[in-house]
């Protein structure tokens, strides 16, 4: 076995290794990997593991960033979304892997956090022996695999009073296909987590997702519409059989009109009508702790699962340190 650098691999194999992969998501492809190399505040990583000539294992991960040089010390963390992909659940290819990984990545973040898509065999994949602990998260899975009315009758009685609500006064939902109604969306959505007090890539980071990908349909924008007027945007990620939520803004003095309901109604729907299987409506925190937006994506209908997260500190120190600005950020 040869532990490489991903940036070694050829990266049709490299995508076709992801495409062909039962767990393969689009945050271990080439394309993803590539657009992070695109965003000022983070730096991608990969490594793959190679047997007689073939990729055998992979992991793509990112050093999220949030501030610039020296405030960026505190706040590096390196996100694995979806990974690592081992060919036929090799145990011996996971050892290699997660071995030499934590070994060439040990000093450039303060910590490492693998976010599960799917339940991992913590019997047979021990992360815990590395140095990991293993963090309960939960998410919430839509199958789109089921009647088109049923997907309608499993939202909430509540939910679906808005969205006839925000219908019968005019609201549209539409798919952005026009550039520059794309940036009017990407503007709301800097805003509204800038609102809400959540870090957000800049401006540079969307425009360079709708050039890579929005011709080949990986990513999707849909827009809700007051008179032509765009008053909320969310943009997704297609990838195989699966839609990823992965982004949403919306415009303050709407909130009659109901946006944050009727286009993730719609979403589903759509994904209904053109042969997706799943929609993940992301993040849900953690269990037994109240999350308003847990609550929201619930009433949608969907399964809330527990697919939890793994982490490892680096350096403890930093660690204490990020928390304690964290904290106080929240407290302000």
């Amino acid at each position: 076995m040869k532990f490489v650098n991903i940036n070694n691999i050829d990266k049709i194999k490299w995508n076709d290794f992801v495409l062909n992969h039962p767990n393969g998501n689009f945050f271990q492809t080439y394309d993803y990997f590539d657009l992070q190399t695109k965003c000022k505040l983070s730096e991608p990583v990969g490594y793959a593991v190679i047997v007689n000539d073939e990729i055998a294992g992979l992991i793509v991960g990112v050093i999220l960033k949030n501030y610039f040089w020296p405030v960026n010390i505190f706040t590096k963390r390196l996100i694995v979304m979806g990974g690592p992909l081992i060919k036929n659940d090799k145990v011996e290819v996971f050892d290699f892997l997660i071995n030499n990984f934590c070994s060439v990545e040990k000093q450039n973040s303060v910590y490492v956090q693998f976010r599960n898509l799917w339940k991992f065999d913590k019997a047979k994949f021990d992360f815990i022996k590395y140095g990991f602990f293993y963090e309960e998260h939960l998410d919430i899975i839509h199958d789109l695999t089921i009647d088109k009315n049923q997907i309608s009758k499993n939202i909430s009685k509540s939910k679906r009073g808005n969205i006839n609500k925000s219908i019968n006064k005019g609201t549209i939902v539409r798919e952005i296909y026009s550039f520059d109604e794309y940036i009017e969306g990407v503007k709301l959505i800097t805003l509204t987590y800038k609102r809400i007090g959540l870090p957000c890539p800049e401006d540079d980071y969307f425009i360079n997702a709708y050039n890579l990908y929005n011709d080949s349909g990986k990513i999707k924008s849909f827009g809700a519409f007051v008179e032509n007027e765009l008053i909320a945007m969310r943009i997704e990620i297609c990838y195989k059989n699966t839609i990823y939520d992965w982004y949403t803004g919306d415009k303050a003095g709407f909130n009659n009109r109901y946006p944050n309901d009727l286009l993730p109604y719609n979403i589903l729907l759509w994904g209904k009508e053109n042969g997706y299987k799943i929609f993940d409506f992301g993040g849900a925190g953690k269990p037994g702790i109240s999350y308003g937006v847990r609550e929201h994506k619930l009433k949608f209908g969907g399964s809330l699962v527990e697919y939890g997260r793994y982490k490892k500190i680096n350096n403890r120190l930093l660690m204490w340190i990020f928390n304690f600005g964290m904290l106080f950020k929240k407290k302000k």
